[in-house]
């Protein structure tokens, strides 16, 4: 169903290069093709999305690479003090990036920068145009696949990107076990090192640096919960605000997203499976976190954000962000950010609708479970 050598020569052919660097990714990309094979149960137009997508990967890669040979200074580019932001999916945490994205000293990686990338010299305006144009027309067969989405996630060529996107390219993500049901390949995952997958991570940052650049990052992903070991190992000096929603209804809202995009490219979907699934995936990113967390010595790069008092009051609590990066909200931009919130309310593609027992989960049971974890940062 899935050739890796047939993939390799069509991506070598998308995007007109050959060298795809160093093999390391083939491991993980054989796991993913065989997980898609065995465990997927996608239907026809499944198969033709997994196809696409990692042909595409296969694509950035090249790029990657041919980018990183061509322009070695690439590698003087310092990624200083970068900002991520950690919490649990349906946490806050995208509402919070779009709207630091809206301070112009603040550097976000877009989506047309991140989605599909393309061999070349630099990217002029007329250049960007087209990806960008492009790139929101792929958004837009999306919204026709699966039209509840938007409901669920924003997305959008001019929205800024999870940098778990980044991972993506390396095929070392929880990305493809949200959009596909592969368990063995996600297991496979839990056991791997994300070492070399932060310092791909980092170059792709300089890459787009090396284009424009901002005082500082700002990246998003419910990844470096899992991974934040690595995550800290690559960016030592990184500082990270931590979003605290209860998990009890970040629980219920994922697994609606995951059973949503997972129904548009299976037809042998089960709801109960994916609320247990996520429910004590997320209790083992969380405890992973706790761990970690509880071992630091030294510096403290963690400010915690209880998610009710972010949404009550968000242009407040960001000024407590940028004081913990030892940085002052401007005026200037904190009107930016309010303007931002009156034209994008949350509802703003209608309301998303969901329930714990939609997927098998009891809310006493999922109370037991993120115990620990509620004690410490939720308030009741």
């Amino acid at each position: 169903m899935f050739d890796k050598a047939e993939m390799l020569q069509r991506a070598a052919l998308l995007a007109g290069l050959t060298d795809y660097g160093e093999p390391s990714f083939e491991e993980a990309l054989e796991r993913l093709l065989d997980s898609a094979r065995l465990e997927a149960g996608l239907n026809g137009t499944g198969i033709d999305i997994f196809r696409d997508e990692v042909i595409r990967l296969l694509s950035n890669r090249l790029v990657l690479v041919n980018d990183w040979k061509a322009n070695p200074t690439l590698a003087d580019e310092d990624i200083e003090r970068p900002l991520f932001i950690l919490g649990l999916p349906r946490s806050g945490t995208s509402i919070l990036h779009e709207l630091l994205a809206q301070d112009v000293e603040n550097r976000v990686p877009l989506t047309w920068e991140t989605t599909r990338l393309t061999a070349g010299p630099g990217h002029g305006l007329q250049r960007e145009e087209e990806i960008i144009s492009r790139t929101e027309n792929e958004f837009l067969q999306i919204d026709k696949i699966i039209p509840d989405l938007k409901k669920i996630h924003r997305i959008g060529a001019l929205f800024p990107d999870e940098c778990v996107t980044f991972m993506n390219n390396d095929f070392k993500s929880m990305h493809f076990h949200v959009c596909y049901r592969l368990p063995k390949f996600q297991k496979w995952l839990d056991r791997s090192s994300f070492v070399d997958v932060y310092r791909s991570h980092k170059r792709q940052l300089q890459r787009l640096q090396s284009r424009r650049r901002g005082v500082q990052w700002v990246l998003k992903s419910p990844q470096h919960l899992w991974t934040l070991d690595a995550l800290l190992q690559v960016y030592p000096d990184a500082h990270i605000v931590q979003l605290h929603r209860d998990p009890v209804d970040s629980v219920a809202s994922y697994a609606s997203l995951v059973h949503s995009l997972r129904r548009a490219v299976s037809d042998v979907q089960d709801a109960r499976e994916i609320g247990h699934e996520w429910a004590e995936y997320f209790a083992h990113g969380l405890a992973k976190t706790m761990y970690l967390r509880n071992k630091l010595e030294g510096r403290n790069p963690f400010l915690d954000i209880p998610y009710r008092e972010f949404m009550d009051d968000p242009v407040r609590m960001i000024g407590l962000i940028y004081t913990h990066c030892g940085r002052t909200l401007s005026a200037a931009a904190a009107e930016r950010m309010k303007d931002y919130m009156k034209s994008h309310p949350a509802d703003m593609f209608g309301k998303h609708r969901y329930k714990l027992a939609d997927f098998g989960l009891d809310l006493d049971e999922e109370r037991e479970r993120f115990r620990s974890y509620r004690q410490e940062f939720i308030v009741n």
